[in-house]
């Protein structure tokens, strides 16, 4: 009986001190990021009652360990989606970068100048408020450029601590594989408090799952399905490729597979963790604000160009363009699967039909050698809309291609074949190629390069009105009108209810027209071809009445194009997207920057609500998992007081057992 109390009390003894040994590793690990709360798991002897073993195993849910990994992930993505757009947000937000506030300017500086057209003073104004416009969109494209460029460097940052962690999980696994399961040695719940809180790390950067083995190795999975660490130890990396396009990085997975290493595609919408907050970021903030920008830029001086060149400045010469687009060109970018050799491809921007242009990059498709069509891409590079609908152009010869959107199409070099793709890029860092193509303050055009008169000697109450120029090219040459320009209206009279007249051109040519209706009437004459300026015949002339129209010499306090070109600020000179041009498709100057600004800013105040919902999940989640997994000092505490109370309770039982066997010593005595 002595002995099997010895060996009761000296089982107990061993279990009850092995979990004050636990206890206080808890104790001392309270702090350790990772660490799970461990607990001493008793097993009764079949024979002869005492202790058969103590073993330690580790408190944890798994269930709430995944959710509170998930929510990590979450979590991840929404601050680093808010941090990021929030820089953008930000800026937009600052009173002294409004780009608004400086186009505004300008066309009140235009409006002030109109009251006094041959004010050189004020014409310098404009002039300046015209290159500090151009400053401004600069200054906030060249603050996006540089956001795109530590982007990148984020990204491959994140990229490169996400591949790291990967490893360091795959070398726990094969670790793990030496140590069996049943184990009592801690080293094996160190391996896996070490494992479990790297995941929780790599959760932080992309959104995992994981499937367990039956010796402990985790299977680790991105949300979209490639394994990046297998229950063996091998591992897959997350590499950056810059295909078609250099500067913008795309997200593949590296996988080796019979001694192969083969890329495999990510899709980036569901990369989840701080890597898809980023990527979030560039799909969805910064480049549509980098292309809007210079859709803006681009907007904006067409259409000054545009109305400055229908009008004609102090030394009597037609207007040339205020703005100039050096350096516009872009190249077709190739993808890496293309067939063709040497291929070339320049895309140019199309004059005075940049109000065609959309904020997108656009991709070529060539659908055989000689046959491609231009398509309008999203932010995440899919072709909007049905890529049969858009219409196919030939390279051979060239019948056009991309004048729906603004733009020429070049193919320069190289061969072609049926599948060969093309990036282009024709709006981003498009500010940054406006400069003022003059300094001259008497070169903006004010005036309008023809006036009309009534003869002083009509007899009727008839008066011939200017409606508007449309271009230069047909009734102008050089600083003149040209022999096809019509310079003079004869009324001959009314009969059969129709108007005669007779149309006399600049060469003396004399064109008889019959009409009901005097407005616009150029425009009614097919032989004077496309009729650069309109005038229509108002009131009651006469027969025999003269009307003249003449160039427009010496009007130097003429602002008829000034007051046009004020206007444009409430014209709709931008298209808000691919779809057909159309009143509701289009918008103002100050449309489009709202537009910017408010994209921007709801997608920020989005991920604000998002950060505060997934913080709050996140805290939740933390607690339920701590709950069971995490050290409470006030429950080792009551578990030391316990184990030692058990401890010198068993070591009394070793010492009332000696005190029996020494009785039993001396009775035989």
């Amino acid at each position: 009986m002595s002995f099997d109390l010895i060996r009761i009390g000296t089982q107990a003894t061993q279990g009850h001190q092995r979990s004050l040994q636990v206890t206080g590793n808890n104790i001392a690990n309270i702090n350790t990021p990772g660490y799970v709360r461990e607990r001493s798991v008793y097993q009764e002897s079949p024979f002869g009652g005492g202790i058969n073993r103590v073993e330690v195993e580790r408190l944890l849910d798994k269930f709430t360990q995944r959710q509170y990994w998930t929510d990590t992930s979450r979590n991840g993505y929404t601050k680093s989606f808010l941090e990021e757009s929030g820089k953008v947000d930000t800026m937009l937000g600052n009173d002294e970068a409004n780009i608004n506030s400086a186009i505004t300017k300008f066309f009140a500086m235009m409006q002030d100048l109109n009251d006094d057209p041959a004010s050189i003073t004020q014409r310098d104004l404009v002039l300046g408020q015209a290159d500090s416009t151009l400053a401004q969109i600069k200054d906030m494209n060249s603050y996006l450029n540089n956001q795109q460029r530590l982007f990148n460097e984020k990204l491959e940052l994140t990229v490169s601590k996400a591949n790291t962690l990967a490893q360091s999980i795959g070398d726990i696994n094969k670790q793990l594989d030496f140590i069996r399961q049943n184990a009592s040695s801690g080293e094996r719940h160190t391996l896996l408090n070490e494992r479990d809180e790297k995941i929780r790390e790599l959760s932080e950067l992309v959104n995992v799952s994981t499937l367990e083995d039956e010796n402990g190795r985790l299977r680790v999975n991105l949300s979209t399905g490639q394994a990046l660490v297998l229950e063996d130890g091998t591992y897959n990396l997350m590499a950056l490729k810059g295909e078609p396009d250099q500067d913008r990085p795309e997200l593949v997975a590296q996988i080796r597979s019979g001694g192969n290493l083969l890329e495999q595609g990510i899709d980036e919408l569901k990369v989840g963790g701080q890597l898809g907050g980023l990527l979030a970021y560039r799909a969805e903030v910064l480049e549509p604000t980098q292309m809007k920008l210079g859709q803006l830029a681009l907007g904006f001086a067409d259409a000054i160009n545009e109305q400055q060149q229908l009008g004609m400045d102090l030394d009597d010469e037609l207007g040339s363009p205020m703005f100039s687009f050096n350096g516009s060109q872009v190249s077709g970018v190739p993808f890496p699967a293309n067939t063709g050799t040497n291929q070339q491809v320049n895309v140019n921007l199309v004059a005075g039909e940049l109000d065609k242009l959309v904020a997108n990059n656009f991709e070529i498709e060539m659908l055989t050698a000689n046959t491609y069509r231009v398509m309008p891409v999203d932010y995440n590079g899919d072709i909007i809309g049905n890529p049969g609908d858009y219409p196919t152009y030939t390279v051979t010869p060239p019948n056009g291609g991309g004048e729906d959107f603004g733009l020429t199409i070049d193919f320069a070099g190289g061969t072609f074949a049926a599948g060969d793709r093309f990036l282009v890029k024709p709006t981003k860092n498009a500010a940054d190629n406006i400069q003022l193509a003059f300094t001259r303050p008497e070169d903006i055009a004010l005036a309008s390069p023809v006036r009309v008169t009534d003869n002083a000697n009509n007899g009727g109450q008839g008066t011939l009105e200017l409606e508007g120029l449309s271009a230069t090219g047909n009734f102008f040459t050089g600083n003149a009108l040209s022999n096809a320009a019509p310079v003079q209206i004869n009324y001959l009279g009314f009969t059969a209810g129709q108007h005669n007249l007779e149309i006399v051109q600049n060469d003396g040519t004399v064109i008889t027209h019959n009409t009901a209706d005097m407005n616009d009437l150029f425009g009614q004459i097919p032989a004077l071809g496309n009729a650069d300026y309109e005038v229509s015949l108002k009131g009651k002339p006469n027969a025999g009445d003269v009307f003249t129209i003449e160039y427009n010499t010496g009007a130097i306090n003429d602002n008829s194009n000034g007051l046009a070109l004020a206007e444009l600020q409430r014209e709709r000179v931008l298209r808000r997207n691919p779809e057909s041009i159309t009143v509701d498709n289009t918008m103002t100057l100050t449309e489009g920057y709202g537009r910017l600004v408010s994209d921007v800013g709801n997608k920020v105040s989005q991920a604000r609500t998002a950060d505060v919902v997934s913080g709050a999940m996140l805290e939740q989640s933390k607690q339920f998992y701590e709950s069971s997994a995490g050290v409470s000092l006030e429950e080792e505490a009551a578990n030391l007081i316990q184990y030692e109370q058990a401890y010198n309770a068993s070591a009394r039982i070793i010492t009332i057992a000696q005190q029996i066997f020494d009785t039993l010593l001396n009775s035989t005595r």
